[in-house]
């Protein structure tokens, strides 16, 4: 049983919102993890396909 002298849940104040929660209610902030997880993923695989080409002859 709650003791009716502790606070109620909207006494309390707000909790602390994870980081995942704060990224995913802003779209602006949605909309920058995904470029960022879109340049970090094409950078990578440029960089693989550069490693892949094979050695241009010297003249």
């Amino acid at each position: 049983m709650s003791d009716p002298n502790e606070p109620t849940q909207g006494e309390k104040g707000e909790e602390e919102i994870p980081l995942g929660q704060r990224i995913f209610d802003n779209p602006f902030l949605l909309l920058i993890a995904c470029i960022v997880v879109m340049f970090v993923f094409y950078t990578g695989w440029g960089l693989v396909e550069l490693a892949m080409l094979p050695e241009a002859p010297l003249p």
